[in-house]
């Protein structure tokens, strides 16, 4: 983990973006296949929180990083397709802005960016 400037804040409905970042890093974990590691980044610039989660498992490819946070879309067998467009909805009804960076067989970004606000 690497956490700098924890002293700014973002205001927001806790239990969404918790169930959110629970989302991710499941999916991270999921991602890696034998050993790997997760990062977790949190810092500030010009009126944004960063917050950057990144794996070292398997990739996206490219012609599904676009479709990533559709409802009911899941490239797992299992899986129901709700986890990545709850992360996309709460992301955007906070304000901000989520990309993600993938490269097939060396591990996946997502890049989140919270307005501060004033309280």
């Amino acid at each position: 983990m690497d956490l700098r400037d924890s002293d700014k804040r973002f205001y927001g409905k806790k239990n969404l973006l918790l169930k959110s970042f629970f989302n991710l890093i499941k999916n991270a974990i999921e991602a890696i296949m034998a050993d790997g590691k997760i990062k977790i980044e949190h810092y500030y610039h010009e009126g944004w929180i960063h917050i950057k989660l990144s794996d070292t498992g398997q990739g996206i490819p490219e012609e599904k990083l676009v479709i990533l946070g559709t409802p009911f879309y899941s490239s797992k067998p299992d899986g129901t397709g709700v986890g990545l467009t709850q992360v996309f909805t709460t992301v955007h009804e906070h304000g901000g802005n989520i990309s993600v960076q993938s490269l097939v067989g060396k591990g996946t970004t997502f890049h989140i960016q919270l307005p501060v606000k004033k309280v």
